[in-house]
């Protein structure tokens, strides 16, 4: 049996497409790994929803049993931080935004001596736009080009990227075309729950609603994205100008 695939899961919509592919339809192993960031409140939502994903797997296709190992888990206050990895970041973000995780997760790859995890950047992630140029393809997923040390870039190096080209409305289609959409809708997105169900307006939900996906967010989130980034922004620009 080949190797098993080392992918990041958090138990949200992407990287649950990448296991439920590798799984169900690739028929590969799969080594799971999680970063707990525990001043996020979406973490212990995060653990239980991977576990709930993980009973639905293992009911859906009982082979996947001995496919799924066990989720190997890392503090993020655990993480030593890597200088270079740092400085690379802050560069690239004095260019345009990018969120702070690939600080610690490629810290957390380089301290763990890993160079092949699976990192589940889509189409229409902010990291997108600073990588695509400089990707090759391999037999299943993308991998950073050969580049200098010196390269801000290589702060990817650690990283496979296996769904780089598609939307959230291609896995949708996928998934349906697989027969795995049931599992993908029990996917967790949202960093700041309000009664157990997303809030509608941060970031994560933001981007599932802008991505087509607005119907996973309960009647209250819509109303919240709706008035936070439609409502507010129109008045504010009617207030200028008058």
């Amino acid at each position: 049996m080949e190797n098993p695939v080392k992918l990041l899961w958090t138990g949200g919509w992407d990287s649950t497409f990448r296991l439920l592919d590798l799984l169900l339809v690739k028929k590969r192993a799969v080594q799971p790994y999680y970063i707990i960031s525990r001043s996020r409140q979406s973490c212990e939502m995060e653990i239980k929803t991977m576990e709930k994903i993980r009973n639905l797997i293992f009911k859906k296709n009982p082979e996947t049993r001995k496919m799924l190992l066990p989720l190997i888990t890392k503090e993020r206050n655990s993480i030593a931080i890597s200088k270079d990895i740092t400085e690379k970041y802050n560069r690239l973000f004095s260019i345009t935004y990018l969120g702070d995780q690939y600080v610690y997760l490629a810290s957390f790859a380089e301290g763990s001596h890993i160079d092949d995890l699976e990192l589940a950047i889509h189409r229409d992630d902010q990291a997108h736009k600073f990588i695509e140029d400089y990707v090759v393809e391999e037999k299943d997923y993308f991998r950073l080009k050969d580049l200098p040390y010196q390269s801000d870039l290589t702060l990817f190096k650690y990283f496979r990227f296996p769904i780089l080209n598609y939307t959230k409305l291609d896995m949708e289609q996928l998934a349906l075309k697989h027969d795995f959409l049931d599992i993908m809708n029990q996917t967790w997105f949202c960093h700041s729950p309000i009664h157990g169900q997303p809030c509608g307006v941060c970031n994560p939900c933001r981007t599932t609603s802008e991505e087509g996906m607005q119907r996973r967010l309960p009647f209250r989130g819509r109303i919240r994205y709706f008035t936070h980034f439609k409502v507010k922004p129109a008045l504010k620009k009617i207030l200028r100008a008058s």
